[in-house]
């Protein structure tokens, strides 16, 4: 009873400390909210690229593959007469110039060769070949409502997944990954590093707490506050609409979460033990924190990653912990849940393990 006492005793203690220490919260919060920035930063350029349409013919035919191209995903379209489209294209303000020609709706009843030009700005491979891609696609789909369509090949589209999920919406796992991480290792670490550098470590231990108590409540405290945060984050962006388990699916994306603070609190006990400075910890943390961010697929899906960084990727704990959530908030899916959390399971075990040998050893030796 008296252990458990000195247990939440050290841990609320730790508690308060975070909470009237800004620099900590800074050093955690800084880095998932910058990469959040930049991800809506960069999704606003990619996936819809911005096209100037010139619509030269008012015919129906004309008018029809218009309403095709800006209803098309795959485009942002402004409509623009062709001096304007051109004066867009060369300032950069769109990636290429479309133009239905004045001949349009003639050409198509006579059946002559009928073209659409399309004007790209190639300035790298990603914005041509989307606009190669999303050019014909539209055109395809104009053919495909003409009861004489010359086009007799058709697509069947069955998708792997039960609803798509937008680009920021999807890159919004790996950071709340990368927050659970940072929180955990830096304030787990500069919680037991602070004691050392302010030489307060001298009066707990020799106050009447085991060692063991000490630990435990500093890694609980660590814990407490990363669930807290994590918990903020999960309210609003269930509220937003952005993450949201259905069901049962819930517990498991509890679990998942629980077990990347565990680990990552156990980790950060044992980094503070190893540095026992303020601002090494710091650094090492968010480092490390960061490298495990994109071997998890923080900027692109680790699947698509070259060989060589999957093969790391897949000894990177962070990776199955991205992998369960996204199979629990966005698709509902058990596909290889219960690897992800026996895997995340035995790190925050080996996290607790090193967290509680490293400080020990520290305390041992001080």
């Amino acid at each position: 009873m008296a252990a458990g006492r000195a247990v939440l005793a050290i841990a609320a203690k730790d508690i308060l400390t975070w909470f009237r220490t800004p620099s900590a919260i800074l050093a955690s919060l800084l880095p998932p909210v910058a990469f959040l920035l930049i991800i809506f930063v960069v999704a606003g350029a990619v996936g819809r690229n911005p096209v100037a349409l010139v619509v030269e013919d008012s015919g129906p035919q004309a008018q029809r593959l218009v309403s095709i191209l800006e209803g098309s995903d795959a485009f942002r379209i402004q409509r623009a007469d062709p001096v304007e489209a051109t004066h867009l294209l060369d300032a950069l303000q769109v990636a290429a110039v479309i133009t239905v020609p004045a001949t349009f709706d003639d050409d198509y009843r006579a059946r002559r060769p009928d073209p659409v030009s399309v004007q790209i700005n190639n300035l790298n491979l990603d914005f041509t070949n989307d606009l190669r891609r999303s050019v014909p696609a539209a055109i395809t789909n104009f053919y495909v409502g003409q009861p004489d369509t010359p086009i007799m090949v058709g697509v069947a589209e069955s998708d792997l997944r039960p609803h798509d999920v937008d680009l920021v919406q999807f890159q919004l796992v790996p950071i709340l990954v990368l927050l659970l991480t940072i929180m955990g290792i830096v304030n787990g670490g500069l919680a037991a590093a602070r004691e050392f550098e302010e030489l307060t470590i001298k009066a707990l231990l020799l106050s009447p707490i085991g060692r063991g108590s000490l630990i435990a409540g500093k890694i609980l405290a660590c814990w407490v506050t990363t669930m807290l945060v994590a918990a903020v984050v999960l309210v609003l962006s269930y509220a937003f609409g952005v993450l949201r388990p259905a069901g049962w699916y819930w517990l498991p994306a509890l679990a998942a979460i629980g077990l990347i603070a565990l680990a990552a609190a156990g980790l950060g006990t044992a980094l503070g033990g190893a540095l026992r400075r303020f601002s090494a910890v710091a650094g090492a943390g968010i480092n490390l924190s960061i490298y495990l961010f994109f071997l998890s697929g923080g900027i692109s899906v680790a699947a698509f990653l070259p060989d060589w960084i999957q093969a790391i990727a897949h000894f990177t704990p962070t990776f199955y912990g991205v992998d369960a959530l996204e199979a629990a908030i966005f698709y509902q899916s058990t596909e290889n849940l219960g690897r992800d959390l026996a895997v995340l399971l035995a790190t925050a075990a080996v996290g607790l393990v090193l967290g509680t040998v490293s400080l020990r050893r520290r305390l041992v030796a001080y």
